[in-house]
This record gives structure tokens, sequence and C-alpha cells, in this order.
């Protein structure tokens, strides 16, 4: 009985050696293959790293490559405007970039300036809008070229201009004093004129009546011809020709005139000024001074 209790004792224990060697074994296994996994993945790993250092180098290159494409295929002004390329950089160029284009090239075009008694302003012609055609400017005096000081009053030409209108294409109504030189080639001659009353009542004067003379041609002035509502020469509310006392008027003196009455003129330019004792009831006129007739170049 004790032999086969022995027996039994030595049998469980080989047993239980036998289940203990081959967890041992197993273990020792599972334990050496992931050395070679590491193994294998250290020795794989600079492959893996040159691949995956290789790709930055070649998206840079495809990026370059792009970039060359698409700087090939476009033509970008140096406003950012893309006038040609990829559909991309269309795309991309912002409307607001055309626009500021746009914006700027509203900007750098010429604008004429009104008209006012400005040395800039007076350039301006106030012909072309009335009569059309081609108009330009001939002579242009922009300093004060006439002063005359009267016992009353002191006339005086800031500035000047004569203008040629060439083939005038606008209809103009023949009531209109201005249809002169509808259709028709000529000139029309305009002075800034002021005038002073230094005097102590007001005083009568007609500035129409100044004229143009030439070897054989003269050609009188208008106050109303080509000249804008605000620029008028008027003396007093009540009456244009009555000049206020100690007051100074300033406006717009037009001569209009054919293209052979002006030859004729700019052969021997003169400016014929009445004396203001013409328009003065107070004085007769045998006693009224003389007129004034000056050189006046209109070419």
């Amino acid at each position: 009985m004790k032999k086969r209790i022995i027996i039994f004792t030595v049998l469980i224990i080989l047993l239980v050696s036998g289940v203990v060697i081959g967890v041992y074994a197993n273990s020792s296994n599972t334990d050496a293959k992931p050395d070679k996994t590491k193994t294998s993945t250290t020795t794989n790993k600079p492959k893996s790293t040159t691949k995956e250092e290789k790709k930055p180098a070649d998206t840079a290159t495809d990026k370059k490559d792009s970039s060359n494409e698409t700087s090939k295929d476009t033509v970008t002004d140096d406003k950012g405007v893309v006038t040609k390329g990829s559909s991309d950089v269309e795309k991309n160029a912002p409307a607001k970039n055309s626009t500021g284009s746009k914006e700027q090239n509203k900007s750098e075009t010429p604008t004429t300036p009104t008209f006012s008694l400005s040395t800039l302003g007076f350039k301006t012609s106030n012909v072309a809008p009335v009569l059309g055609g081609n108009v330009t400017t001939t002579y242009l005096s922009s300093t004060p070229s006439f002063q005359k000081i009267f016992q009353n009053l002191t006339i005086e030409i800031n500035q000047y201009k004569v203008e040629h209108v060439v083939n005038a294409d606008k209809n103009v109504s023949a009531s209109n004093p201005e249809s002169f030189l509808a259709n028709k080639n000529g000139y029309v001659i305009t002075l800034d004129i002021s005038i002073k009353n230094t005097s102590t009542k007001d005083k009568m004067y007609k500035a129409d009546q100044i004229s143009l003379v030439g070897a054989n041609e003269f050609a009188g002035g208008s106050l109303d011809n080509f000249v804008p509502s605000n620029y008028h020469l008027i003396g007093s509310k009540s009456d244009p020709y009555n000049f206020t006392a100690e007051k100074t008027a300033r406006g717009l003196l037009t001569f209009t005139m054919t293209e052979d009455v002006y030859n004729d003129i700019a052969s021997n330019p003169k400016i014929g000024v009445p004396n203001p004792d013409k328009f003065d009831s107070t004085i007769s006129q045998d006693k009224a001074g003389d007129d004034i007739v000056v050189a006046f170049p209109v070419k």
C-alpha cells in the first residue's frame, strides 16, 4: 500500500514538472518572437525612414513643378489680375482685384474740369458742348492783359482765350444767336472781364459794346453767347448794365466770328473799349471822353 502511494506521488510530481516545463518552454518561445519582431522592425526601420524622407522631397518637387507650370501658364500684371492661366489660378484671382484695377483705370482716366474763372477751369470749353465738332484752343492769355482806369470805372481783362471751331455738327435752334456757327467753321474769343465802380454812385456801362477790330473787319461782343449762367457779367440785380457803387463785377464777354473775319482781325488785332462817359446821362456827349483802342493779340 505504501509503495502505491509513493509511486502515485512520484507520478504526480513528474506530471506537475512536465506541465511546468511545458509552460516555461511556451513562455520562452513567446518571448523570443517579440525579439524577432523588434529585430525585424529595427532592421526595416531605416528603409521605412528612407521612404518617409523621400516623400517630402517628392512633394517639394511636385510643388515646384506645379509652381513652374502655373508660372508658365499664368500671366499676372502688377495689379494682381490674372489674364491667362489655369482655372485654379483664375478662380483664386479675387473679383475685388479686378474691381480695384477698374477703379484705378477710372482714376487714371483724365477728367475734364468744370469751367471756372480759375486758370485751370478757364481752359474748359463752353463752346464744344453747344456746337459739337472739333473745338481747340489756339491762343490763351492767362494773365491780366488790359486795364484802363476811367474817371469812375476801371475795366480789366483778367484772361482770355481763342477757340477754333471745325465741323460743328450739333443742331442749334435758329432763334439762338449761338447758331451763327452751327454746321460751319469759325472762332469764338472769350474774355474774363472785371468792371469796378470806384465812385460813390451807381454807374451805367454796356460791356457788350466792346469790340475786336482788324484791318477791315470787326466783331461785336456778347454777354450771353457761350456763357454759363453763373458767369454772366452783371452790374447789379436790378440792371446788368448798372454797376453798383464801390463794387466790382466779374464775368464773361464773348466774340463769335467766321474764319475770314478772324483772319482779318488776327492780321492787325485791336480791342476797342468805349469810354464810360458815353453811357452817363449826366455827361453831355460833346464832353464825353474818347474811346480806347489798343493792340490785342489773338494769334
